[in-house]
């Protein structure tokens, strides 16, 4: 439909249509019953055509349409109104949808220890060209840890945008990658043992990527919505390093920048601490045990140096071997194995690792969860 006019904004606007034989009481099903307002409707004396606006969705609806059943999809925050179909009079459905960001309590489980092997690795395709695993070998809703890779060296298709999420952190154990963030500045190469702590909403972009590149990433909760900011421009003029995001502090350390100590008073592993647990406020935190030598015959069974009942536990291996001790069984585990627990630790399933070679390094992400 064309207007002699300059009309509303809103005509001019994309919109879908709404076929509604029955003019009339599609309009009192729009108007009156879901509180569309009306932008544009003609004729006046015997209406076929409308344009109505409900927040920023816009629909036409028109009478001599042939066009089948709309479904609309609206967010709500309240849960009794979840899952909720409501059919027009023209056959549009009404469907009521929890509004992405609300983290809804989820189903809890009884813990348990999950062993998920690189020979064994399932990897499909995500966004910007991403390659994904599964790490924790369970549909958690809770939390999830993926082993994320790029193959080559190049651009990456990527744009800015944030995650809806309450905790989630990324460590390099290859290649690199040119990363720009809200409020932190220029752009910078994040690589190798680097751990960057991504706090809840903060924008931001991959740019490039090299060598093959591969993160370890954590997330929680595991299926969790990601934005899109159309109107943000990285790197932005405003510089706050100090910036806090939803209580969180954005972090990046190198691996140099770590000191080591001995763990649990092992003379042959020690472990190196991000500073990922006093950025995101005790939420979570990310450490290396290494090597220091191949354990000796004298190598008491050891188990995970763990505070408190985590809601999620990951060992991933990055190098070497070792020989871990799970229940009445015995399992030897290498380079691309992941050991987890994705619903809670518990000291009755706890594993302990009887030997190790001298190469040895494990990255293990803790989260106390929600």
């Amino acid at each position: 439909m064309n207007f002699a006019v300059d009309g509303a904004e809103e005509s001019r606007l994309m919109r879908s249509v709404v076929a509604a034989p029955d003019f009339e009481a599609g309009l009192h099903f729009f108007v009156d019953e879901l509180e569309f307002k009306i932008v544009m409707i003609s004729p006046a004396d015997d209406p076929n055509y409308a344009i109505l606006k409900k927040d920023h969705f816009i629909i036409a609806l028109d009478k001599h349409a042939d066009t089948p059943p709309l479904t609309i999809e609206i967010p709500v925050k309240d849960q009794l109104k979840f899952g909720t179909v409501i059919v027009g009079p023209n056959g549009t459905n009404i469907r009521y949808s929890s509004v992405a960001g609300s983290h809804e309590q989820k189903e809890r489980h009884d813990p348990i220890f999950s062993l998920s092997r690189l020979s064994d690795a399932e990897w499909v395709h995500g966004r910007a060209g991403m390659s994904y695993r599964a790490l924790n070998g369970s549909n958690s809703e809770l939390s999830s840890a993926s082993q994320i890779r790029i193959k080559g060296s190049g651009n990456v298709p990527d744009w800015v945008h944030y995650h809806d999420v309450s905790f989630q952190t990324l460590f390099c154990i290859n290649g690199s990658a040119t990363l720009v963030y809200e409020d932190q500045g220029e752009p910078f190469l994040f690589s190798k043992g680097d751990c960057i702590l991504q706090p809840p909403g903060i924008r931001h972009q991959v740019l490039e990527s090299f060598d093959d590149l591969e993160v370890i990433e954590f997330s929680s909760p595991s299926i969790h919505a990601t934005f899109s900011d159309f109107d943000l421009k990285l790197p932005n003029s405003k510089i706050n390093t100090d910036r806090i995001f939803a209580g969180q502090k954005f972090s990046c350390s190198t691996s140099d920048s770590r000191k080591a100590s001995l763990y649990s008073e092992s003379d042959s592993l020690e472990v190196l601490e991000t500073p990922i647990d006093m950025a995101s406020g005790s939420v979570g935190w990310v450490n290396e045990i290494c090597g220091r030598k191949e354990s000796d015959k004298q190598f008491a069974p050891l188990s995970p140096r763990i505070k408190g009942q985590p809601s999620f536990l990951l060992w991933f291996v990055k190098k070497g071997f070792a020989e871990i001790q799970i229940a009445e069984r015995t399992e030897v585990v290498s380079a691309g194995d992941a050991i987890s627990y994705p619903y809670g630790f518990n000291s009755s399933l706890e594993f302990s690792l009887l030997k190790h070679d001298a190469d040895f390094e494990v990255l293990e992400v803790g989260f106390y969860g929600e």
